[in-house]
């Protein structure tokens, strides 16, 4: 089975520390985000597709050597005039067209292997979703029948409450690269297009999700990795 992980993002919110290092080589302890994602990687992974900035290539190449990471990787690039998780996920269309599964992970997320393993097991496409108080820039989701029935922006009773959102790590399969881009401003968004194709969405909760997109999250990861 085949896995992308996204690493293809700029880091805006985390310069300078993402001025010369992209987000995923960032250390969380002594070790990359980078390496924790390929530690949850479930057997069933046999191969998987680094979505890059091709100007970050030799730093993503000296990581596979340094950690030692036995999987079979190919590093593929970012279309630097198309941007968004849809158009990054294309870059492997050639390679993953005739697939009735993959998985699909940002390459600033840190999960647990079982709950990786859960996904594999649903219905596709699902998502991996859990409890959080997001920033009002983020949406949220309706749910029912273990179903996600919507994707859509918080309500103003929501905001600062625990409320479903989407994880980096979801399945999908071949049809995805049949449906249309959909923009949100100039990005094109995997959740965006999955949506808009009426697609009958599953997904799991998760028991844990690491989600780094900020320093202070950074330090949070640190201090969950070391046990503080």
């Amino acid at each position: 089975m085949k896995a992308v992980i996204l690493c293809a993002g700029e880091g805006e919110r985390m310069k300078p520390a993402t001025s010369n290092t992209p987000k995923p080589l960032l250390l969380v302890g002594d070790k990359p985000i980078l390496f924790y994602i390929f530690n949850s990687l479930p057997s069933d992974i046999t191969e998987v597709f680094l979505i890059i900035q091709e100007k970050y290539e030799s730093l993503f190449k000296e990581f596979l050597q340094e950690f030692e990471i036995k999987i079979e990787v190919s590093i593929l690039f970012q279309n630097k005039e198309k941007w968004g998780t849809c158009h990054a996920l294309n870059v492997a269309k050639d390679y993953l067209k005739d697939e009735d599964i993959f998985l699909v992970l940002n390459g600033d997320d840190i999960f647990l292997k079982e709950d990786l393993e859960k996904i594999l097991k649903s219905k596709v496409p699902t998502y991996g979703i859990s409890y959080k108080k997001i920033s009002p820039r983020y949406r949220t989701c309706d749910t029912k029948d273990n179903k996600i029935i919507s994707f859509r922006e918080q309500k103003e009773e929501e905001k600062g409450k625990m409320i479903p959102c989407f994880s980096g790590a979801l399945t999908l399969n071949k049809d995805f690269f049949s449906f249309c881009p959909v923009y949100i401003n100039s990005e094109a968004g995997i959740p965006d297009t999955l949506f808009s194709a009426k697609q009958d969405v599953s997904f799991v909760l998760l028991k844990e999700w690491i989600q780094i997109n900020t320093n202070e999250d950074l330090i949070l990861a640190q201090n969950k990795i070391n046990g503080v």
